[in-house]
């Protein structure tokens, strides 16, 4: 046998030599398996800061708050009165292609969410929208949603309403 040969076998022994006793043991089964991971509860996104200062809601003459299109309204929650709704009239962005009312979400910060339908104005250029004012209770910023008819990969507008 080549010189070369047996070493390589030499060593190969000793390797299996010093492995047999632990292989034999079964101490390398034994070890406890790592811990899983605990979960970690990550907190709601806070909503990025707006983009724009919040203008005073003020009501119409029939009661209405108008909100366009990527702005928002600032009402205080002393204003609101039990069993009365708030009602908001979302200015579209272009008129509707129908008159079917539009499907509208009120989001708040907290992730509680209002939907229902938005009523198309004359002219079909807004959705008339009342909340309950029981939903806005709490003091913060809700999202209103609206979905459009607009030929857009993402057709809905968004409004902003902040209680104070």
């Amino acid at each position: 046998m080549r010189r070369s040969t047996r070493i390589a076998l030499i060593a190969l022994a000793a390797t299996a030599g010093a492995a047999l006793p632990l292989l034999l043991s079964g101490r390398w089964r034994s070890a406890p398996p790592p811990p899983a991971p605990e979960p970690i509860a990550a907190p709601a996104p806070a909503l990025p800061p707006l983009p724009f200062p919040p203008q005073p809601g003020v009501p119409d003459a029939a009661g209405e708050l108008r909100i366009a299109s990527n702005q928002a309204i600032e009402i205080e929650a002393a204003s609101l009165v039990p069993g009365k709704p708030v009602v908001v009239r979302l200015v579209l962005g272009e008129p509707s292609r129908d008159a079917a009312p539009r499907p509208v979400r009120v989001i708040s910060e907290d992730r509680r969410v209002l939907e229902g339908e938005g009523a198309l104005g004359e002219g079909l250029a807004d959705a008339r929208f009342e909340i309950d004012s029981a939903f806005l209770t709490r003091p913060g910023r809700y999202v209103i949603e609206i979905k459009t008819t607009e030929l857009s990969h993402f057709p809905l507008r968004r409004y902003a309403l902040v209680v104070r």
